[in-house]
């Protein structure tokens, strides 16, 4: 069974607000209040470690179609591998983070 990452959507308790894992079968619904408070919760979408040979090397991203960004400033990210889509991302941009 995979674990899912949760955290309060706004005010929560200790344990939601810092975040919680939970144990679930893919077949069950995601939670959507927290098990200590109540208050609603959302889950998280978790980054994946990759190591050996899935390590995602710029050669990799770039081969695969897919496009990686870099955080370069205070709501900026710049274009670390791959081709496709702009160059830069952030505030004066067509394309800001909240888009993807």
């Amino acid at each position: 069974m995979p674990l899912y990452d949760y955290a309060a959507v706004g005010k929560g308790c200790p344990t939601c607000r810092k975040g919680f894992e939970v144990m679930q079968k893919l077949s069950e619904p995601k939670l959507k209040k927290c098990p200590a408070c109540k208050r609603p919760v959302e889950r998280l979408i978790s980054k994946v470690a990759l190591g050996g040979k899935y390590a995602l090397t710029p050669n990799k991203i770039r081969n695969s179609g897919l496009t990686q960004y870099k955080k370069a400033g205070d709501g900026y990210y710049e274009r670390a591998a791959g081709t496709k889509g702009p160059a830069v991302i952030g505030p004066g941009s067509k394309v800001k983070p909240s888009d993807f």
